[in-house]
């Protein structure tokens, strides 16, 4: 049992505390060898690999390089596989595909790219608050009883749609949503339609996670690259992170991350890990490591214990931060 984390319903495996991310397997930011990655972040103990059926490029998709390794490493068993659809796509990428049809296609699809008979964990990448929860439901948990998935979830979805979907379902309730979740705010929408948990406003919505006990993956815990030792705040050469997330309220939240790293001997990235690990809801931080050495500082990051002294003054910055 890697990581010591709880079973997740569903699951036939514990879920990594830190899942890898999947932007270092597509796009601009593909790395010159997947296959050597993912290789050295599975080394280091992470053992959870998110994607998704929108990720892809012209040389090929995220689905299929991870699920080209899993074949070659034969880790089918060892490892958990998750993937997501029913996001918009070409031609027309404002157009909802959350529809109950689309479900069965995009797994079909997901599984085709992968090279694999099922997938660990499904989620709807999008909603569409206009089709009924009850459709939705109905289509993921067909897909749970035919074998194609083990289980499903949400991600970017309102916690007020996650209970109702919770609500609807009579078989196979959804185990997971997935939102951002860091330190810091979010000011504004990084893509149309993602949703956030960050926020003295959203405090409600994290109590009701907390109290339902169902797993938080928590996108971009790193606030989009604010909370690297590389960014300079204001910086105009990363525009995308300073519309997102560059506020004096999170710059302070930054300083002290920053100090309490030099206290506990760690990295700015590490505390910032590190705080979403300690939440009060069941959260897991998905980590788009580069290199295993990042991804064994993740995998400490998610170890480390924060007191809630710690915690409160990350986030306000009062006199005692425990340290």
């Amino acid at each position: 049992m890697r990581q010591g984390a709880p079973l997740t319903m569903g699951l036939s495996r514990p879920l990594s505390k830190v899942i890898q991310g999947a932007t270092p397997l597509f796009g601009a930011t593909l790395v010159p060898e997947p296959q050597r990655l993912l290789d050295e972040v599975y080394q280091s103990g992470v053992d959870a690999f998110d994607s998704g059926l929108v990720y892809a490029d012209e040389g090929g998709t995220c689905d299929g390089r991870l699920g080209a390794w899993v074949a070659d490493r034969g880790l089918r068993e060892a490892v958990t596989l998750i993937g997501k659809g029913c996001h918009p796509g070409p031609p027309d990428w404002t157009a909802s595909r959350v529809r109950p049809e689309t479900v069965a296609t995009d797994v079909a699809v997901t599984l085709d790219r992968m090279g694999v008979e099922r997938l660990d964990l499904w989620l709807f990448h999008r909603d569409d608050p206009s089709v009924p929860i009850s459709e939705l439901v109905d289509a993921a948990q067909d897909q749970v009883a035919s074998g194609t998935i083990d289980a499903w979830g949400v991600s970017n979805w309102s916690t007020v749609r996650l209970r109702q979907a919770l609500d609807a379902a009579d078989v196979s309730p959804p185990i997971v949503t997935s939102s951002q979740f860091s330190l810091v705010d979010q000011l504004a929408e990084p893509w149309p339609g993602v949703t956030t948990l960050t926020g003295f406003e959203r405090a409600a919505e994290r109590a009701s996670l907390v109290e339902t006990g169902i797993t938080v993956m928590a996108w971009s815990p790193l606030a989009g690259g604010f909370l690297t030792t590389s960014h300079r705040p204001g910086s105009k050469t990363d525009p995308e992170t300073t519309r997102c997330y560059d506020s004096l309220d999170n710059r302070r939240r930054r300083d002290n991350s920053q100090e309490l790293a030099a206290l506990r001997g760690c990295s700015l990235e590490q505390v910032a890990i590190a705080y979403v690990a300690n939440s009060p809801m069941r959260a897991h931080a998905v980590c788009a490591a580069r290199s295993g050495p990042e991804a064994t500082a993740n995998i400490e990051a998610a170890t480390m214990e924060l007191t809630t002294e710690e915690r409160r003054w990350l986030e306000q910055g009062n006199d005692h931060h425990g340290a």
